[in-house]
């Protein structure tokens, strides 16, 4: 191998040494613009995941304070329920002494006129 050769190799190696070391450099810049965003992306979702947290806490004391008032308005429903079979049991008893009352005077009256 002739010293031009050599030469021209030793010429070819530094010129791919140098398009590496040029080619390393656009991947750490790369790499560094690539580590920024993903930082900026993980605190936006870490950001996210609390808030979301933290209207599910919201949430599940709302249904917790949904789930009470249920139990308050069946609670009185079944109150209410119970009132309102006694009313009628009352208001059968009256509507026979009422129906008895008109019977008698009924039959008296008939009685009467003839």
């Amino acid at each position: 191998m002739t010293n031009e050769e050599i030469g021209q190799r030793i010429e070819f190696i530094i010129e791919q040494q140098a398009q590496f070391a040029s080619d390393i450099q656009l991947l750490r810049e790369i790499q560094a613009a690539d580590a920024k965003l993903l930082k900026e992306q993980y605190q936006n979702l870490s950001a996210a995941v609390v808030t979301v947290v933290g209207l599910v806490g919201k949430i599940a004391e709302a249904q917790e304070r949904t789930d009470r008032r249920v139990d308050e308005l069946a609670e009185g429903l079944a109150r209410t329920d119970a009132h309102v079979a006694e009313l009628a049991d009352r208001l059968n008893i009256f509507i026979n002494v009422v129906e008895k009352y008109i019977s008698r005077n009924g039959n008296n009256g008939a009685a009467k006129e003839s």
